[in-house]
This record gives structure tokens, sequence and C-alpha cells, in this order.
């Protein structure tokens, strides 16, 4: 199944709305038909590695059930929602819904969640420091949107926290295929009218703190930065406790090498390509296929899948005056010269891998070598895992 946006024209909407301000965009899919069924949604929330919650409100008490959910009959009580993550890795038409999103750099893509509720249920006025388009599946929501501002938070249960009561600034009912987008920081409460499904496109705003965690996890998985602070012309100071702004500015030296290493932009690249299901692929190196081996496979007519999982990113550097593309896949970098990259993207957009693709290929070579790459970043696999 694949979803095309309408009634939204791209570039203005990232000019006037992105960041900005919160909108309703009314039939942003035509013909609406919902990549995938409540009954499905509780077959994944009974996986023990798929991240899924039940929020349900009961004469006006909260409470929240984690997954993976074995009994909906007691966690289902009163006006409930269940609510499960990266749908998109496990769905191939909920990944064909995310997609269409891609005017936002994919890099900035954090996953599609997927709600079913009942008549009357929600999770309770809120507000979310990323921003969301939130898509109408089958059935309605009334969706309420107040203005950006501080807002006093509680928390009616472990795990959810809500906001005081806003005046909304939109207050409209989504059918199939509406959509509404909410910047950072606006508070919104939807409440389903009848049973419904809820498509949510969250996107990924690291801050500086997260950032400044998994730089130093990467630095010290990397064994690089070690250097130490030096003072070789330490004088003599009157205070014993002064540390003066010579040496302040050490420390931010320091700090500013890091940063502008070729090091910390290798670590954007892993940082935005992480794989959400990192923990299925088998990092053994005995398990990594070498390219005789992908040479050999597609000869014997094995065909190799994109996983709906991965993750890609593209940045471009000059070094020694020749223009280079530097592509993530899933932590994985590969570097490549403009014509090469043309190459790279048609094996990155493509459906598959095969051997046909590899002779009709203008250099074979490149082929095997950028698909063992692929296969082995856990990006790609062979056909024998393929349903």
């Amino acid at each position: 199944m694949t979803y095309v946006l309408h009634s939204l024209n791209k570039s203005d909407f990232l000019t006037q709305y992105w960041q900005k301000k919160p909108v309703v965009i009314r039939s942003g899919f035509d013909n609406f038909v919902d990549p995938i069924c409540e009954n499905e949604l509780a077959g994944l929330a009974q996986e023990e590695d798929i991240d899924s919650r039940i929020i349900s409100c009961e004469n006006k008490l909260w409470t929240m059930t984690h997954g993976p959910i074995n009994d909906f009959e007691t966690a289902c009580k009163g006006a409930w929602s269940l609510l499960v993550q990266s749908v998109d890795c496990y769905s191939k038409s909920a990944k064909s819904l995310l997609d269409s999103f891609d005017f936002i750099p994919q890099w900035r893509t954090d996953d599609l969640m997927v709600s079913y509720s009942v008549a009357n249920a929600g999770v309770g006025p809120h507000l979310d420091q990323y921003d969301v388009f939130i898509v109408q599946g089958k059935g309605s929501r009334r969706w309420q949107v107040g203005e950006k501002k501080q807002y006093t938070s509680h928390f009616p249960t472990a795990g959810l926290t809500q906001i005081e009561s806003f005046t909304p600034i939109i207050d409209e009912v989504l059918l199939p295929g509406d959509i509404i987008y909410i910047p950072p920081g606006y508070p919104h409460n939807g409440i389903a009218l009848e049973p419904c499904m809820n498509y949510s496109v969250g996107f990924r705003a690291p801050t500086q703190v997260q950032l400044l965690n998994a730089f130093a996890d990467y630095a010290q998985a990397n064994e690089i930065f070690n250097q130490r602070y030096q003072d070789p012309q330490l004088s003599l100071r009157t205070n014993t406790f002064e540390m003066n702004n010579s040496e302040q500015s050490r420390f931010k030296e320091m700090f500013q090498q890091m940063i502008n290493s070729p090091h910390f932009d290798d670590f954007i690249g892993d940082f935005f390509t992480v794989n959400p299901q990192e923990d299925e692929y088998d990092t053994d190196q005995s398990t990594l296929f070498s390219e005789q081996d992908v040479a050999q496979l597609l000869l014997e007519e094995v065909a190799f899948y994109p996983h709906l999982s991965r993750k890609i990113m593209q940045t471009k550097i000059n070094i020694n005056n020749e223009n280079h593309v530097v592509t993530w896949v899933n932590q994985q970098k590969i570097e490549t010269l403009k014509n090469e990259t043309n190459w790279l993207n048609s094996m990155l957009h493509a459906d598959y891998l095969d051997n046909q693709q590899k002779i009709y290929h203008e250099n074979s070579l490149f082929f095997i070598q950028i698909a063992t790459k692929l296969i082995n970043s856990g990006a790609w696999y062979p056909e024998s895992e393929h349903t």
C-alpha cells in the first residue's frame, strides 16, 4: 500500500507552520485506508520487545499498563487506548505511511506510533517537546490545541504526565485522512468520539544533555579524545583556590577541539542512524558476509531485501577539492564520489538487490562491495528470511 499526501503545499507548510504554529490539514490522504487494524495492533502489544501501553480512565481514575499485554480484559477498563510505538518497523503499510512525510529529512524522523481508542478515550491534556503529525484513521476524534506557554504538570498515575486545562485555539473533529500538525510545546487533547485509529509521526529532537551523553559514550567506545589537561606554563599565584581565565579557556578549547574534529561528524552519523531493532541482529563476526559470500548468493539468485527499521543519513564533504558524500546506514559509514553516490542511491531506493541488478549495474564490483556493507549493517537481509 502506498500513501501520497494531498491538500498540502509542502514548501508553504515548512515556511508557515513547521515549528511555528499548529494546523489541521483536511483530506491530507484521499480515501484513507488504515495500514493496520486494531487486532493486529493488539498482536504487536503482546510482543516482549515492542514498546506498548494501555492508558485507561474509569471513574476519573487513570491507569497505565505497559506491554507486553497478555490480559487485555483486565487492562482495558472504562475509556481506554492502546498505543504501540515503532509500528513502521513491523508493517510495510505503516512504513509507507511514515515515508509519505519524507519532505522532513529522514534523519529527523523517529517512528510511527499507532493507537486504537474506544469512544471517549484519550490520554488527557498534555504537551510534547517534539513535532508531531497525527493522521486520523477509521472513526473520528475531537482535537483541541492551546497556546504555547507555561502550564502546570501533574501525574494522575505513574508514567503519565498531564497538564491543567487550556483554552483551545483549535477545536476540530478529524475524520479519516485528516491530519493535525502540532509543534513542540503546544498543549493538546484528543478525545475519541467513537472507536478509532490514529497514527502519530514523531520526530527526533535530542537535548544538549542527550547529545553530550551520547558523544561521551561514542568517544569511550572508540577510544578517542584521551588527551589530558596540561599546564606547562603554570605560574605562582597568591590565591591557592584560583582558576584563572586562561585555565578556564583551556578547558573550553579542549571541548572545542572535540566538537570541531572529524570524529564529531562521524558521531552525528552514528547517532542518527542507530537501528531501533539492533538487538535483533547478531553482531558476531562469524555471522558477517564476505564479498565472496554475497557474490555467490547473488549468482544463486538469492535476493536481499531492506529491513523496515533501517536508518539512513547522508552528508556532503569536500576532500582535496573533490566533493564526497558520506552515507551512514545503521551506523555504518560509506564514502562515495559523485558518480558512485548515484549508484549507491539507486541501491538504497531499490525494493531489493539481486543478480539482475548487479549485471545491469555500471560497476559490479562497487555493487558487491556496497551490498556487503548494507547486509552486514543489518539493513538488508537475504530472501530466506523474507515474508
